[in-house]
C-alpha cells in the first residue's frame, strides 16, 4: 500500500507530479516487472507483456476497529 499511497500523498503536499518506480514479481509466475505509480494513483508496467491485477483496499472509517488502518490489512 505505501508504494500507492507515497506518490499520491508527496504529490497533494508538494503541490506537484511525484512518481516512484516499484520493482516486484509476478506471484504466479515469479517474472520480474517494474512499474511506476504516480501522484494521481495511476500505475504502468515498463514491460508492455505485463498486466497485473492491481486494487486498492477499502476501508470503512467509521466501523474500523483496528488501531489504524494499517493493522485493518
Amino acid at each position: 500500500m505505501d508504494a500507492f499511497a507515497t506518490p499520491f500523498v508527496q504529490g497533494r503536499l508538494r503541490g506537484k507530479p511525484v512518481s516512484v518506480h516499484v520493482d516486484s514479481e509476478c506471484a504466479h509466475c515469479k517474472r520480474p516487472m517494474r512499474m511506476e505509480i504516480d501522484s494521481e494513483m495511476n500505475c504502468a508496467c515498463e514491460d508492455g507483456d505485463c498486466s497485473p491485477m492491481i486494487f486498492v483496499p477499502e476501508v470503512d472509517f467509521k466501523s474500523l476497529k483496528d488501531p489504524s488502518i494499517i493493522d485493518a490489512f
